[in-house]
């Protein structure tokens, strides 16, 4: 009689700490901080155009100003920008997002830092007024450091460091057993983000600006130069996270193929979103050139700026 012996496929393996890639898991340091930016988004803003007023009246009291006033100089859509930049970062980074980043998937981390720098950085950024972000920098030290870091070069440099080195091996294993460098290191991608977006936004004040063009083409340079990692992602021929070997099989996938598809999305989704915001600046340049105006006029922000920066004697604002 032949006996045959069946041997049992062994189960996937899953990762340290967590029961299955989609058990839900709560994310109390994450919510508190999206709550936190949520409430003090109106109250910060209130504070902002409060100071301003008072500082453009020739006033130095510190007496509240009227939190309904304040708010009438905010845009509906405006708002609804930064809320929307609020709740793509919370899904980014709480669950399942988050969990599928930091324990199963090459694709799930990748997609998550895209989701973060090109969707939830932008978005609370274009929610912020230009006044508030005029009023915010003005202190030597900060606008300083910000006209240094947006110069296109120095923008560029920061922005693929961050990005370059959000893709690198001992990073990612650093960052997946360490709750404190996962916070540590999403909170400087950011950084790195929106000093791009200031960037291409043309936030800080100043007389010297990117122009259309200017702006359009240093978005077409961020689509291409971080982009490269992806390709070695792409083509490559072994996993290089040994992190995410065990999860990315309870997902169903091999380590080369989910390390080939986030190769794949974190290029396609760069080029995709930096070249629509790059056409929808120069639609919008075309636009205000059809309506007689200028696209890239001076605010009263800008002229003052300038002024402070050669420690001239600010004129007042002609509004005022």
């Amino acid at each position: 009689m032949q006996v045959q012996i069946v041997q049992k496929r062994p189960r996937a393996e899953t990762a340290p700490g967590v029961n299955s890639p989609f058990s839900y898991h709560m994310h109390p340091v994450v919510t508190a901080a999206a709550l936190a930016a949520a409430v003090l988004y109106p109250v910060l803003l209130a504070g902002a155009w409060g100071h301003r007023t008072r500082r453009l009246a020739g006033g130095t009291g510190r007496q509240p100003y009227p939190f309904h006033q304040a708010l009438s100089h905010l845009r509906r859509r405006q708002a609804t920008l930064f809320y929307s930049g609020v709740l793509s970062a919370y899904l980014a980074l709480s669950w399942p997002v988050g969990d599928l980043a930091r324990h199963y998937s090459v694709l799930a981390y990748l997609g998550s830092n895209s989701l973060l720098v090109l969707g939830s950085t932008p978005l609370m950024l274009a929610g912020l007024p230009r006044w508030f972000f005029a009023e915010v920098t003005r202190r030597r030290m900060i606008d300083t450091a910000l006209k240094t870091l947006t110069r296109p070069i120095a923008a560029t440099v920061v922005f693929s460091v961050a990005v370059i080195s959000s893709m690198l091996p001992a990073v990612v294993a650093a960052e997946t057993t360490s709750g404190v460098a996962w916070a540590a290191f999403h909170l400087a991608l950011m950084g790195a983000a929106a000093i791009m977006w200031v960037t291409a936004f043309s936030l800080l004040p100043g007389l010297h600006r990117l122009s259309t063009y200017g702006r359009v083409g240093f978005l077409f340079v961020q689509s291409l130069l971080p982009t490269f990692p992806g390709i070695a992602l792409i083509f490559a021929k072994h996993s290089f996270y040994a992190t995410y070997r065990a999860g990315s099989s309870a997902l169903g996938l091999s380590p080369l193929t989910d390390q080939q598809l986030a190769g794949a999305a974190i290029k396609g989704l760069s080029i995709l979103v930096l070249w629509t915001v790059a056409a929808f600046i120069l639609a919008k340049a075309s636009r205000d050139e059809e309506q007689g105006r200028d696209p890239e006029s001076l605010t009263w922000d800008d002229v003052e700026r300038e002024f402070e920066r050669q420690k001239l004697p600010v004129p007042s604002d002609p509004e005022v």
